[in-house]
């Protein structure tokens, strides 16, 4: 995508159409020109490469130059030269010349050699880097260059992508590459509805009003579009005239594929908004993700009423159980009655959280998304909410398996059993088994089940010492990896004597 400023258009009545240049010999000459400028200039500053420019735009057209040198800049990485931070160079030039006036080389000489002195660095060093950090002296350290076909065409795709900054909606139709657009629509927030074999991507002009980000959002899905096997697109766009907008119509097909960069596509979106971001993030650090996986790519859900992909799927770790999550972003209240319709048609409950500040709640403060799972929320989604949403579809599931297990007798073979072993061998939680093992002949701890006989035993052991490091090593080498839950088990309570562990000492209750 390129700067607002360097779009350049062409309309005919009601179209509109970006100027694609043309992949003829005169422009890929220009092309390679502009190209073996950073090419060759890998280690001189930038101010240096601008000079360049500024002679390579005369009698050209600058718009067209200054477009593809945006692009090219994206694959370039400029940095700063210098020998100590220019912001510590700097203070301490300005701290040298405070409350002295300097009126002449000479005297500004001083001051620099002053400078230099008090940081131990040489006066060549100061000056270059005083300013390393401004924009016109860093440096081109690497650039990454592509051949100037390649680089036509990406200009022409970004001209599109620009123009499409101003979309306000469009109808698809495309064949191949289903899952990858319909996901990327999904990752971008945008309104989407099927219409046979196309569909339909509603912009901002169905909310309160215009807005030009989710243009944008529109412009990022162009270049999966034009990836796929045929595709046509017939987007709106509005364009302020004398301060009256007027719609225009954007047509293109996959008949300009020659014209398009269509191999390189930019990097995968992770996430339609910061809402998401953020619950992501947030969820991923929160002790109730230990136990359930937050999968950003779900697969597609088809029902009665069109295709479906949500935000989110919860997949807990032990059970076999998995839930959806949405997040609602641009809507109204028309927008959201089609897509309810929709939720309802799935055969399993999702969770959908609703920013209660958007469209449709300031239309109608009592609107009833009429769902079983709703939270609404004002900027985040809040955590604790999702996790007792999560911890009812654990309790919800382990109930359903508690009652499976009733009336069964768990076989159970060995003096220490793991738990967890049990589990999978009844493809059942954990919890579960723990709520059904009654065998009298074994004691249950929290991760495995120990013989009775076994406990005696130890606790014959236990009995003969007095500090808390020797019953530790003792239960140990028993088998058992919990020292404190068995010691509690066999109604021994720990006696600390400072913060020494090799102090402490044990005691029958």
């Amino acid at each position: 995508m390129l700067p607002g400023e360097l779009l350049v258009t062409k309309t005919k009545k009601d179209r509109i159409y970006p100027d694609f240049v043309q992949i003829d010999e005169e422009h890929l000459e220009l092309a390679e020109d502009i190209i073996g400028v950073y090419r060759n200039f890998v280690g001189k500053k930038k101010s240096e490469l601008d000079e360049i420019f500024e002679e390579f735009e005369e009698g050209l057209n600058f718009k067209l130059v200054r477009g593809l040198r945006t692009l090219l800049e994206r694959r370039c990485v400029f940095e700063s030269r210098f020998v100590i931070e220019p912001i510590l160079a700097r203070r301490a030039v300005f701290e040298e010349a405070s409350n002295k006036r300097i009126t002449n080389e000479r005297e500004r000489r001083r001051v620099i050699e002053n400078a230099a002195k008090r940081l131990n660095i040489s006066i060549p060093d100061l000056e270059d880097s005083l300013w390393a950090d401004q924009d016109s002296e860093v440096v081109l350290e690497k650039f990454e260059p592509l051949n100037p076909e390649e680089l036509l065409k990406l200009y022409n795709l970004s001209l599109a992508q620009t123009l499409l900054f101003k979309s306000i909606g469009m109808t698809v139709s495309f064949k191949g590459n289903y899952k990858e657009v319909f996901r990327t629509i999904k990752y971008l927030g945008l309104m989407y509805m099927p219409e046979g074999e196309k569909v339909r991507i509603e912009g901002a002009s169905s909310l309160l009003k215009m807005n030009e980000k989710y243009g944008t959002s529109l412009a990022k899905l162009l270049p999966i579009i034009v990836n796929c096997d045929e595709w046509c697109m017939d987007a709106e766009i509005v364009i302020r005239r004398m301060n009256a907008p007027r719609i225009y119509h954007f047509i293109m097909d996959s008949g300009s594929r020659g014209l398009l960069m269509s191999k390189e596509r930019e990097d995968k979106i992770l996430f339609d908004s910061g809402v998401e971001e953020r619950f992501y993030n947030k969820f991923l650090s929160s002790p109730a993700s230990k136990g359930w996986d937050l999968i950003r790519e779900p697969e597609a859900i088809f029902t009665s009423k069109g295709v479906f992909i949500p935000d989110f799927k919860f997949k807990h770790k032990e059970l076999n159980i998995e839930t959806y999550f949405e997040i609602v972003g641009f809507w109204t209240e028309d927008y959201i009655k089609r897509k309810l319709s929709k939720l309802r048609a799935f055969p399993f409950d999702i969770l959908v959280a609703a920013d209660k500040n958007l469209a449709c709640f300031n239309l109608n403060p009592n609107f009833d998304l009429g769902l079983n799972h709703v939270i609404l929320f004002n900027r985040d989604v809040p955590i604790g909410e999702v996790v007792r949403y999560l911890r009812g579809v654990e309790e919800k599931e382990i109930e359903r398996q508690i009652k499976g297990l009733k009336g069964r007798e768990i076989e159970l073979e060995g003096d220490i059993i793991s738990i967890g072993d049990i589990a999978k061998r009844y493809d059942v939680s954990r919890e579960a088994i723990r709520e059904c093992l009654n065998n009298p002949d074994y004691v249950v701890f929290k991760e495995v089940v120990v013989r009775k006989e076994i406990l005696s035993k130890l606790k014959e052991s236990l009995l003969k010492l007095n500090y808390y490091g020797e019953a530790r090593k003792t239960i140990e080498e028993a088998g058992l990896s919990n020292p404190d839950e068995v010691l509690n088990k066999l109604g021994f309570k720990i006696i600390w004597k400072g913060l020494d562990p090799s102090a402490a000492t044990i005691e029958l209750s």
